[in-house]
């Protein structure tokens, strides 16, 4: 049973193009938190960044502003194809 503690229980949270928000799995990356439209959980193999069970909009509570925080940038590494091995016949 997770504790809070592990990977498991930690979300990734994207702000994607559509300034919508995503929580991506820590431990699973490309599996997100979503629900379907009468409210019940996906699971997270079945759901994609693009699906609207995914897109969520942060509200705060009345009277609370909003704190707006910089953007911060990562590099990101482009995948490479891999290359099989050829058998010498």
């Amino acid at each position: 049973m997770p504790d809070g503690t592990s990977k498991e229980c930690v979300f990734i949270e994207k702000v994607l193009e559509n300034n919508y928000t995503a929580l991506m799995s820590a431990k699973y990356s490309g599996w997100y938190v979503g629900f379907t439209k009468k409210g019940r959980p996906r699971k997270g193999p079945k759901t994609r960044e693009n699906q609207q069970d995914v897109h969520f909009m942060k509200r705060y509570p009345k009277g609370q502003v909003e704190i707006q925080k910089p953007f911060k940038y990562t590099t990101v590494t482009k995948r490479t194809k891999r290359i099989r091995p050829t058998n010498p016949s």
